[in-house]
């Protein structure tokens, strides 16, 4: 089941990647925006702009560090070094993935601004990868009963999906630019839990041979 999500995900990425420049994509693009503007109300502008923050720097650099420092105090010093590698990982596989494509943001009337490029999305990419790492961990850390499990599973996707409005709504991204940015970072989180596991392993297993 995961691998067959992780090639859905890369596959829609490549796709969008493939044809964010053609005409019926961009025009289906404007559409939305232009929907989303005429919307528009002072309390949808305060509440996106709150989702919006919450996907930002601001907010998940100080969680990721209080999240470390928790996780170093509980002796789980694995996950605390992946808390920040992933923060900082995707970070950068976003700035590279901008870089590359180098899509201009929505020239339309934006509520906030947003400087580098626009195609993926940061805020969707970087918010998957990192809450979704902090989820698995956490999961797994704490043996939490099923019912716990999903009402945290139902507000991590949310969460998600708000925060990705939220771009669209104050016309900093296009609707592709979401997508794009959530199939990104779910590839970045399964690729992270996979190396997280595998890591895992190693440890137990080198640790078992020398108690041997």
């Amino acid at each position: 089941m995961k691998l067959l999500s992780f090639f859905i995900s890369l596959v829609v990425f490549i796709g969008l990647a493939l044809t964010f420049k053609q005409p019926a994509i961009v025009k289906y693009d404007v559409n939305i925006l232009l929907f989303f503007e005429g919307i528009r109300t002072e309390l949808f502008n305060h509440v996106f702009y709150l989702f919006t923050e919450i996907g930002s720097i601001k907010l998940l650099l100080p969680l990721a560090v209080l999240i470390s420092i928790f996780l170093l105090i509980k002796k789980r010093y694995i996950e605390s070094i992946f808390v920040m590698l992933t923060f900082w990982g995707v970070r950068g596989v976003n700035h590279l993935l901008k870089e590359w494509f180098e899509r201009e943001r929505p020239s339309f009337n934006s509520l906030i601004h947003a400087g580098d490029y626009s195609f993926p999305s940061g805020h969707v990419m970087n918010s998957i990868a990192f809450w979704g790492i902090v989820y698995y961990i956490f999961v797994h850390i704490i043996k939490m009963g099923l019912k716990r499990r999903r009402l945290y599973f139902c507000t991590f996707v949310t969460m998600i999906i708000l925060i990705a409005i939220s771009r669209v709504y104050l016309g900093v991204h296009y609707f592709t630019d979401v997508v794009a940015g959530a199939c990104a970072g779910f590839v970045f989180l399964l690729i992270d839990i996979y190396v997280y596991r595998f890591l895992l392993k190693f440890i137990r297993s080198s640790t078992l041979e020398k108690l041997r």
